[in-house]
């Protein structure tokens, strides 16, 4: 730096506010930061480095960004999309929703009107109406039939989350949620009294399996003021948003082979269509599954416990498959098509335009273990097993069936799962995955509170930001 250069770095230096100087653009030296993945989490985090004058490489093995945030269009009709992986928006998730507003994009809202929707349960579809609760043929206490479905939920899954109330805005997980981490769902509703009957009812379209603490984080994180929504047109616009301010800065065809760092800074090696290539930076943000980065990770010098989450945390298979109907016939029987059931479709979902006339999508949405059955077959049988449970669920679909569209998460190489799948006693754990390691720092929805979510991935990005900018 000569003489000029400096005494000007000295007078902008004068100019900014001491409590903001370690947020200011760098003066000096332009810092390097090479991010490996292009989704959410490595595109916001790039986004806001930039702002701050460092000077980023995004590194994607796919030829598009966005990660799991994947919009369908190709085989629909043209005025549907189809949402592979991240849905929906709720109206508490400030950070998705300031990105939206940044960038100019429109919302629309997601399960709107006052249609009923559907519990397949033991062989028959129960409408949920608002005034009445179904004349269930379990073997319910007086309780659990008074109580309902939903007053079952309230009172034996909202307590810790209703204790949590106030740090919705907090980072960790809440110390009421944390305490409940020591059991499976089914193994938590029993200690609360309820009986096989009254889990099995509470439970329709999930996975007794899980972590107790888990499913009570995802209710926490999901809470809304009035509603969810969509990105009208699609949700992968929000990283190809992020992407296009980035411009070249995104290099997309490569794939990360390994990770390194030492005292003078961090790279990642690369393939390519050149053969291998290493990038250097001061920095190197992963922000990748940890189910994809389980052996980038040999010249790292990674501490024990972190090289143990990175080898250990397991994630969700999940399954989409998209029935394209020739109308929204669930409507003229006043159904909103959305419906849990006890079928290999644990759960449906409707998308498409407000007029029933038109073409729309029912979604069957599974996660867990039966996703895992579904991913034992092929893509024509899974398309065939699901037309039939939309069949059961909604009568007509077979007749107004014209298109389908599968994907599976956990058969996609470059995220081998849907989300992280924290077992129980294992939530105390994101700490660590979010815990920088030296030059090399973590993104990703499973470093966040908001797992499983675009809030999550965004909030990773701008952690790993901030811990770069400090």
């Amino acid at each position: 730096m000569n003489r000029r250069a400096f005494l000007a770095a000295l007078a902008a230096a004068a100019l900014t506010p001491s409590a903001n100087a370690a947020f200011a653009p760098l003066a000096t030296s332009r810092r390097k930061v090479v991010i490996v993945g292009g989704g959410l989490a490595g595109l916001s985090c790039a986004y806001e480095l930039k702002k701050y004058g460092f000077d980023v490489v995004v590194l994607e093995g796919q030829g598009r960004a966005g990660g799991r945030v994947q919009t369908l269009r190709e085989g629909l009709y043209p005025e549907l999309t189809a949402e592979t992986g991240a849905t929906r928006i709720p109206d508490t998730h400030h950070l998705t929703l300031s990105y939206i507003q940044e960038f100019g994009l429109k919302l629309e809202p997601f399960h709107g009107g006052d249609l009923a929707d559907v519990i397949h349960l033991r062989g028959k579809n129960y409408v949920l109406r608002h005034d009445s609760e179904p004349d269930w043929p379990l073997n319910l206490s007086p309780e659990e039939r008074r109580l309902g479905r939903k007053g079952m939920a309230e009172r034996y899954m909202g307590g810790p989350v209703q204790r949590a109330k106030g740090s919705e805005n907090s980072l960790n997980v809440p110390k009421s949620i944390l305490e409940q981490d020591d059991s499976t769902l089914r193994e938590y509703l029993t200690k609360q009294g309820l009986s096989p009957d009254g889990i099995e009812l509470m439970t329709v379209g999930g996975d007794t399996a899980a972590s107790a603490g888990l499913l009570m984080l995802v209710n926490f994180n999901e809470q809304v003021s009035r509603q969810y929504f969509h990105i009208s047109g699609g949700n992968d616009q929000l990283p190809g948003a992020l992407a296009s301010r980035l411009g070249g800065a995104v290099r997309y065809g490569c794939r990360v082979v390994s990770i390194g760092q030492d005292d003078g800074g961090a790279w990642a090696v690369i393939q390519n269509a050149e053969g291998h290539e290493t990038v250097r930076g001061d920095y190197v943000v992963s922000a990748l599954p940890f189910s994809v980065a389980r052996n980038l990770f040999s010249e790292a010098r990674l501490s024990a416990d972190k090289q143990r989450v990175i080898q250990e945390l397991k994630y969700f298979p999940v399954d989409k498959i998209f029935l394209q109907m020739q109308s929204q016939f669930w409507k003229a029987s006043g159904q909103s098509g959305f419906a849990n059931t006890d079928l290999l479709s644990e759960r449906f979902w409707a998308l498409g335009p407000d007029t029933p006339e038109k073409r729309g999508l029912l979604l069957s949405y599974v996660i867990g273990s039966k996703a895992a059955k579904l991913d034992e077959m092929d893509v024509e049988s899974r398309i065939k097993q699901t037309l039939a449970d939309a069949e059961i669920v909604f009568p007509g679909a077979v007749e107004h069936f014209e298109a389908a569209r599968s994907k599976s998460w956990a058969q996609d190489p470059w995220q081998l799962g849907g989300l992280s799948a924290f077992g129980p006693g294992e939530l105390s754990s994101i700490p660590v995955n979010a815990r920088r390691e030296g030059r090399i720092l973590f993104a990703g929805e499973h470093t966040s509170r908001w797992n499983g979510w675009m809030q999550g991935a965004i909030e990773s990005g701008h952690r790993a930001a901030r811990e770069i900018r400090a």
